[in-house]
């Protein structure tokens, strides 16, 4: 196996460093560090602390996710290239069962872990959510009217239960660049690795959407596992919202179903509706959630920024309780949060209901 890893530090050589020991034991695996920081003293402690054989690249000026991981894509030949933000830990093995999954078939072009979202490994990062055309009109077909949005939200959680609880690699629709592992020849057969207009943020939706346009599948293997504490506080959004008009500029312009959906978007006002949920307050951490008995046998509970639950990370779990830790609590920050417990099966008809404000 021949694999380039490339990690970029943005002021977080914390982090980084923790990421780039995760890969320590990872074999055929060779480490590459951009730091982006412009900060002698970040660079000083990454050249000080990562581990034995890891290269930092230290770049003279902010060149972004997109620019500093094309820089060192361009450098190598490895047959694969895996992608993991600094706040991402490869798990033991799982380098290893990406790379078998990866060519178990000539048609698959990236493979990503299982992420857990806690060191204890008990909440699930979902599946990405991808702005595809196809995407994009259900979202905004949803707002016509509460019964849709309630049908769109049971299907993302049907989609991402499904990958919570499978033993095998299961076909998605987008992998984050935060944690994956691509097939060189494959990226490059789709145009190469990152477009670098995107400074930050929508380069994986992009590569992602090439890849699909290329034929070629991407797929979590939960044999695989990995741990993302992400935290997503709303400075990121005007991150996110600078981004959007490029890539819909790239995909979606003059398409009639984008067309549609900015239409329906700007007319359409009904949403998913949590209106039952009980409001709970920072003195009720750790959060405990008493389960009732019908749901005991196995139930579960996702958290979500979104009152309609896309996207949410989840645990599936039994016994009379269900609970969020102060580890996780802590994360919640600068917005509102739901929870939601139902029964840990495909369909089911009942669901509580919980939403709190995250810490300032």
């Amino acid at each position: 196996m021949t694999c380039i890893a490339i990690l970029v530090n943005y002021r977080t050589s914390a982090h980084t460093l923790g990421a780039a020991y995760s890969l320590a034991d990872q074999e055929g695996c060779e480490v590459h560090v951009v730091d982006n920081s412009m900060d002698e003293a970040e660079a000083r402690t990454l050249r000080m602390s990562l581990p034995e054989g890891a290269v930092l690249h230290v770049a003279d000026r902010n060149l972004g996710f997109a620019g500093a991981c094309n820089r060192i894509y361009r450098q190598t030949e490895s047959a694969t290239v895996l992608l993991l933000n600094p706040d991402a830990r490869l798990l033991p093995g799982a380098l290893a069962q990406m790379h078998k999954t990866l060519f178990s078939a000539p048609d698959v072009g990236a493979v990503g872990p299982l992420a857990y979202w806690d060191k204890d490994g008990q909440f699930m990062l979902p599946p990405s959510t991808f702005p595809s055309l196809a995407n994009l009109l259900s979202t905004a077909v949803s707002r016509l009217h509460p019964a849709l949005a309630r049908r769109r939200s049971s299907r993302f959680r049907n989609k991402a239960l499904a990958l919570w609880t499978s033993k095998k690699p299961v076909r998605v629709d987008a992998l984050s660049g935060g944690h994956v592992l691509l097939r060189r020849s494959a990226v490059e057969e789709c145009g190469g690795l990152f477009d670098e207009r995107f400074f930050m943020y929508w380069e994986d939706s992009d590569l992602m959407e090439r890849l699909r346009l290329g034929g070629y599948a991407r797929l979590i293997d939960p044999a695989a596992k990995c741990q993302h504490f992400y935290e997503h506080h709303p400075a990121k959004d005007a991150l996110i919202a600078q981004g959007w008009p490029l890539y819909a500029e790239k995909h979606f312009a003059g398409k009639f179903r984008a067309r549609a959906a900015a239409w329906l978007e700007k007319h359409a006002k009904h949403t998913f509706s949590a209106d039952s949920a009980r409001m709970l307050t920072e003195n009720d951490a750790p959060l405990r959630f008493p389960v009732p008995a019908d749901l005991a046998g196995g139930w579960l509970l996702e958290i979500s920024p979104s009152p309609d639950f896309i996207p949410a990370i989840g645990r599936v779990g039994d016994g009379p309780v269900a609970v969020i830790p102060p580890e996780c609590w802590t994360l919640f920050r600068g917005r509102d949060y739901y929870c939601r417990l139902t029964a840990n099966k495909p369909h089911t008809p009942r669901a509580l209901y919980w939403h709190w404000q995250g810490q300032a």
